[in-house]
């Protein structure tokens, strides 16, 4: 995959006989809906995953809540973290880089993910990921988003890795562009009367932050969320969480229709690929997908030979956004 490359026109960009596909599927289209996927799919990387390590490093997740700590099993850490968390709450964001406790409580908490995923599963982790964010506003969501984003369209795609005292590796996978192609091809579904929904695992704040730099609408988003208690998010999950069969729950939900093409790069869009009339899947090998993709007719696209853009591009698009509240350490030092 080429990172910076320039966008290229649709249909040219996919693999010959996929963009004859795509073609057709669009020729015929109008008053139609397509979904799509959002992280490894619009975009190289997770930005779910990489905005849960901008709240860890800003200190900006509610660890005042006792409402926070619930979401906590002691087999997690859940006292140690708690310690830790407290006790540098109370030091000036500007110094907490120099205090000895910091770089222990950055890979801790980033370890905990891991630790509920062995213990309980990646359904039950997607749906716990989305609560931790209880106590936070809409808008402190939405600035963090675009502070996160930033952060990482400015990095290089390289993995970062932290240790545990336990021994644990914490990998992340730093970084993240748009998809030349997928934006190209956005554009020309919506230029043949198509409209463009993306349906995400990932926080209903944080996908619609990003998408709306891919020019999909806000309300053309769906994503996990939990349920507002005045003016902050609580710990109470917003069914149905979106993970397999719940994202062919959602579109039917909220959208109403079977999709004319649904996009996607993992089998947590298994079901909703199937449920499409067309299929794409951006193929980085996944082992379901590579299995039951080809007889299924859907389109198998390697991801490596599609094109990344210049991280500008997007950094144009979200502009000012991401310099409001732009020392998060000091605001969320609380």
């Amino acid at each position: 995959m080429r990172d910076g490359g320039v966008e290229r026109g649709f249909p040219g960009s996919f693999s010959e006989p996929i963009a004859r596909r795509l073609g057709d599927v669009i020729e015929g289209g109008a008053g139609e809906v397509a979904v799509f996927d959002f992280d490894n799919t619009c975009i190289v990387g997770d930005i779910g995953e990489l905005f849960s390590h901008y709240l860890i490093e800003a200190m900006a997740y509610r660890y005042d809540l006792e409402a926070f700590w619930d979401l906590v099993h002691p087999e997690e850490g859940r006292e140690e973290l708690r310690e830790l968390s407290l006790g540098l709450l109370g030091v000036e964001a500007a110094l907490r880089g120099k205090d000895q406790r910091f770089e222990r409580y950055l890979a801790e908490m980033g370890a905990l993910y891991g630790r509920r995923l062995e213990r309980l599963g990646k359904r039950a982790c997607y749906e716990w990921a989305v609560r931790l964010h209880v106590g936070l506003t809409p808008g402190e969501m939405e600035r963090y988003t675009a502070q996160a984003v930033a952060a990482e369209l400015g990095r290089p795609l390289r993995d970062e890795v932290r240790r545990t005292a336990r021994g644990e590796e914490v990998r992340i996978a730093r970084g993240v562009r748009v998809i030349s192609e997928i934006r190209a091809l956005m554009r020309a579904l919506e230029r043949g009367g198509v409209d463009v929904w993306v349906v995400s695992a990932t926080n209903i704040w944080t996908v619609r932050v990003f998408a709306d730099l891919l020019g999909v609408p806000a309300e053309r988003v769906i994503g996990n969320q939990v349920e507002l208690e005045g003016e902050c998010l609580s710990s109470r999950t917003a069914p149905p969480v979106l993970f397999r069969e719940g994202k062919v729950e959602a579109v039917e939900q909220v959208i109403g229709r079977q999709p004319l093409l649904a996009v996607g790069d993992a089998d947590t869009d298994f079901e909703m690929l199937c449920h499409a009339r067309h299929a794409l899947v951006i193929d980085k090998g996944d082992a379901l997908l590579r299995r039951e993709g080809p007889s299924r007719g859907f389109m198998m696209q390697s991801r490596d030979a599609l094109s990344l853009e210049a991280p500008q591009v997007a950094m144009e698009t979200l502009g000012a956004r991401a310099l409001v509240g732009e020392d998060v350490g000091q605001e969320v030092g609380r």
